[in-house]
């Protein structure tokens, strides 16, 4: 799993990436100690629900369809004759506007955690805040995130406390306190370098809308979130795979009603978070919330 690879900008010095030398030094590491699965083995993996016949052990997911993806990802795999799942949430494509989650990436890319924390703290009410899974959010959430001071409970407190009605005015507010403006221009893939991907062999995957933490919404909510980002998929390219996954990706972040709107979906698998390998008992039984690791698991992954 991947997210944002790239080069450092000097304008969000503290901002988590991996770094695209990192990148191509991981292939490499990948290719000699495991090989990638090919995507017709890929395909057939899907179909018949079994692992046995795969040659290789590397499948690359990449999370948020961000721009990055096209600039320094997509050349890569091109010349490696690789290939990959790109999961795209789809607000930025209906409304142009930037997802709170990114806005608060940029946010910790951009300043001190204290300053942030303090920011936020000034506008934040106790009404605000959502208590019923407080504790759970706050023991099984940047476990292992190796954050600065006071990053992961600024993330921790928008990400899964604070009540969706209020976050974003909220996230404008400290960023209009600390003296930054969002520009979402260019953070995104295009349409049309979604279909440029689409069209060499990439897979296109859902991953919500407005990327929600899952389990804080109602069976109503999550329906929408599922089915309008595939609405918004099956209108910008045409293609067989139907894949999604889970937006924060642990356990703690979708419920069964996830798991059974994808089933009513028809949806053929969905990824979470869980650093193991699948297995056929997870193509078999719970093929929509499939295991992958993240890349900082393994050599020339870690985010700089």
């Amino acid at each position: 799993m991947y997210h944002y690879v790239r080069e450092y900008k000097s304008d969000h010095p503290k901002f988590r990436f991996l770094d695209i030398k990192n990148f191509r030094k991981q292939l490499d590491y990948f290719e000699e100690q495991y090989g990638f699965v090919s995507r017709k083995d890929w395909d057939l993996v899907i179909k018949k629900r079994n692992l046995d016949s795969v040659g290789g052990k590397v499948i690359l997911t990449f999370d948020d369809s961000l721009s990055c993806h096209f600039d320094y990802v997509f050349p890569e795999l091109k010349k490696r004759n690789l290939w990959g799942i790109f999961y795209v949430p789809t607000q930025p494509y209906i409304n142009s506007k930037m997802l709170d989650v990114h806005k608060v990436h940029l946010l910790c890319g951009a300043f001190e955690g204290p300053l942030l924390l303090n920011a936020l703290n000034d506008f934040l009410k106790e009404d605000m805040i959502s208590n019923s899974k407080i504790k759970e959010f706050r023991n099984e959430t940047y476990l292992k995130q190796s954050n600065y001071e006071g990053i992961s409970e600024f993330k921790r407190t928008l990400n899964y406390f604070v009540n969706y009605e209020f976050r974003e005015n909220l996230i404008d507010k400290v960023a209009s306190n600390v003296g930054y403006e969002f520009n979402s221009k260019d953070f995104y893939l295009s349409k049309n370098k979604l279909k440029e991907m689409c069209l060499y062999g990439n897979i296109l995957g859902a991953h919500s809308v407005t990327h929600p933490v899952m389990s804080r919404l109602q069976h109503a909510e999550q329906k929408i979130q599922i089915k309008n980002s595939f609405s918004f998929l099956e209108d910008v390219v045409s293609q067989s795979h139907k894949t999604y996954c889970h937006p924060y990706g642990g356990a703690h972040s979708f419920n069964r009603d996830t798991v059974d709107i994808l089933g009513t979906e028809q949806v053929m698998y969905s990824f979470s978070v869980e650093p193991r390998d699948i297995t056929n008992n997870d193509l078999e039984l719970s093929y929509q919330c499939l295991p992958r690791f993240d890349c900082n698991e393994f050599p020339f992954g870690k985010a700089s």
